[in-house]
């Protein structure tokens, strides 16, 4: 027969089996941080094990967020603060000191307009002030003087004249008449009358020249009468002309220099108003409705106008038109 098996001995106890699981340590013994939040492709965020997460930007100091910011919320103003009696009192200051100016300027103007003191008002208002309050508008100044523009035919081309007051001449270039005889030279007004003309002085030198015309050819504009028409760098003025024939056409620019010494040494007027062949011994007037200069030259690498022209100053004109007799 078999024999039975032995007994199994005792299960050990506690103390005496396997030693318990050691416990989990706390993050801050060196655990790993948290993840952060995952990037929107899908992809974790790089961890750098051991590395504390950085912390939140900070905007440096002395600029402004994007946006607007909120208000801060205004102090409450409470009874018995005393912030109104202080306006009240500011408001009662600043009345009184706007009667009491009030006052002393009508003193001071009754003064000045009483006859019995002695003084009178006289104006005080200085030349500057007078030449800027007869500027016109320009589409006045131009309407004031385009009737005394006209054209310049001769044999060999055309230009542009201007007619002066109080005789009635015609200023124009020399180069428009030159080559043309006495008895050749036609003027054509702005209303298209066509009035002969004789040439009764000329100075190639300044590049002008003075017609006499034949027949009636309008009443003219007065010639500006300071240096350079006391024009300065800046001042708005306007040419009218037949530049390519188009007779009364009007530009409009800019003093560009004074006193530009031009090609035979003459102190010249710059200007940016466009100019073109055609407008050779027509105008270029001011605000003011006075001839300032007469159109005589243009600089430019091309056949036509680029911003650079110039013109004989109104004292140039003024001494041909004395030397007519």
């Amino acid at each position: 027969m078999n024999e039975p098996l032995p007994p199994l001995d005792p299960r050990p106890g506690q103390a005496e089996g396997l030693p318990p699981l050691a416990p989990r340590r706390a993050p801050s013994q060196g655990a790993l941080p948290p993840l952060g939040p995952v990037d929107p492709a899908g992809e974790a965020p790089h961890v750098n094990a051991g590395a504390a997460s950085p912390p939140p930007p900070v905007p440096p100091t002395g600029t402004r967020a994007i946006g607007r910011a909120a208000r801060e919320p205004k102090p409450e103003r409470r009874a018995g603060d005393g912030t109104g009696r202080r306006r009240s009192g500011m408001a009662a200051l600043v009345a009184a000191a706007l009667i009491a100016g009030a006052v002393a300027g009508g003193a001071t103007t009754y003064l000045l307009d009483d006859p019995s003191s002695g003084t009178g008002s006289e104006p005080t208002t200085g030349s500057a002030s007078a030449e800027s309050q007869s500027r016109l508008p320009l589409q006045d100044a131009i309407a004031a003087v385009d009737s005394a523009v006209v054209q310049v035919q001769t044999p060999g081309g055309l230009g542009s004249g201007v007619v002066i007051k109080p005789r009635g001449l015609i200023i124009t270039n020399n180069h428009v008449i030159e080559g043309a005889s006495g008895d050749e030279v036609l003027v054509i007004t702005a209303d298209k009358r066509r009035v002969p003309a004789t040439i009764a002085a000329k100075n190639p030198s300044r590049d002008l020249a003075v017609l006499k015309p034949k027949g009636s050819v309008g009443e003219g504009v007065d010639l500006a009468s300071e240096p350079d028409g006391a024009l300065r760098s800046g001042d708005q003025v306007f040419a009218i002309g037949s530049p390519f024939g188009l007779q009364g056409t009007v530009t409009v620019g800019v003093v560009s220099a004074v006193n530009r010494a031009g090609d035979s040494g003459m102190r010249m007027i710059q200007t940016d108003a466009p100019i073109n062949p055609g407008n050779s011994g027509g105008g270029l007037f001011d605000l003011r409705g006075r001839l300032v200069g007469v159109p005589t030259s243009i600089n430019s690498p091309v056949p036509g106008n680029v911003g650079i022209g110039f013109a004989v100053p109104a004292n140039q004109v003024r001494i041909e038109l004395e030397n007519v007799k």
